[in-house]
């Protein structure tokens, strides 16, 4: 929700790590075959760590701001 949030605001979050997988692997001393179709040898998933880095390094420059202390107040 927050990713789709700040495109409609224009801003492009970063929060995908993006792997590269070969097409056979060694899973416990055997060759098992990963993917035979190349459009499987990527897997692209979101992170909240990631997303988290990204949400913090635009606060320092200046978009938006860091409001950690703010949300943490609220628990108590």
């Amino acid at each position: 929700m927050v990713v789709e949030i700040a495109e409609l605001a224009g801003i492009n979050l970063i929060h995908r790590i993006r792997l590269t997988l070969p097409p056979e692997a060694d899973v416990w001393g055997r060759k098992r075959r990963v993917w035979t179709d190349p459009r499987y040898r990527i897997l692209d998933y979101s992170t909240p760590e990631v997303l988290e880095v990204d949400l913090r390094y635009l606060a320092q420059v200046g978009i938006g701001s860091d409001v950690t202390k703010w949300y943490l107040a609220l628990k108590q």
